[in-house]
């Protein structure tokens, strides 16, 4: 079934990059949130936390006591934190809104007869578009017309290179000019099936985007 909230029911190139899950993503975030929390831990730390942490035998009360010397977050620090949060959250809902909703990978899957597997691959080889929701994968629902996916999205999500997912769909549905009579998104004008000159054309406007 597909999600809810503003979601829908339901150039220059570099060496191929083995694809990651987003759960290896946010895995690996997460290990650089935490190496950076335990760097300030122990730089804050006194010789007596320093010398209780040396001589811990399990990890997990380490990582306990280490923080026990670092001065609380301000106020000032904690609704800066809660304001970022708060825009991110308004980003993707517009984003979602824009994109004429979100579907999820079991819908994805049924809609084009495939497996949710099958659905992984074609993310990971470029054919369509899947923005991280925290460990899940969304879908933009307006790179599909009458259940397949947009002739020429590939072409155009392959000159994006490795820019973040949510740029890429901000990309792909902010108009522009120079591809019909009035200003249009990318996803609009894939939805018109335009000659392979178009195409070749959005995929060097997608990739100037990259530079």
């Amino acid at each position: 079934m597909a999600s809810t909230a503003h979601v829908a029911k339901s150039s220059r190139r570099t060496s191929p990059r083995a694809p990651f899950s987003a759960s290896d993503t946010l895995r690996h975030k997460a290990l650089e949130r935490l190496t950076l929390a335990i760097a300030k831990a122990v730089e804050s730390a006194s010789d007596d936390t320093l010398a209780d942490i040396v001589g811990s035998e399990d990890l997990r009360h380490a990582l306990v006591i280490a923080p026990r010397d670092i001065a609380p977050e301000a106020p000032a620090d904690l609704e800066a934190i809660r304001s970022a949060r708060e825009r991110t959250a308004q980003f993707r809902e517009e984003m979602a809104e824009r994109a004429g909703g979100m579907f999820d990978r079991a819908h994805v899957a049924e809609m084009l007869g495939v497996s949710s597997a099958a659905i992984d691959k074609q993310r990971q080889r470029r054919q369509i578009l899947g923005v991280p929701y925290g460990t899940e994968l969304r879908y933009p629902a307006a790179q599909f017309v009458k259940g397949e996916v947009l002739h020429g999205l590939k072409a155009v999500l392959e000159a994006f290179d490795d820019m973040n997912p949510w740029e890429q769909l901000m990309m792909l549905t902010t108009p522009v000019d120079g591809f019909g009579s009035s200003p249009e998104t990318i996803f609009q004008t894939l939805a018109r099936r335009p000659e392979q000159k178009i195409l070749k054309q959005l995929a060097g406007l997608a990739a100037s985007w990259t530079a």
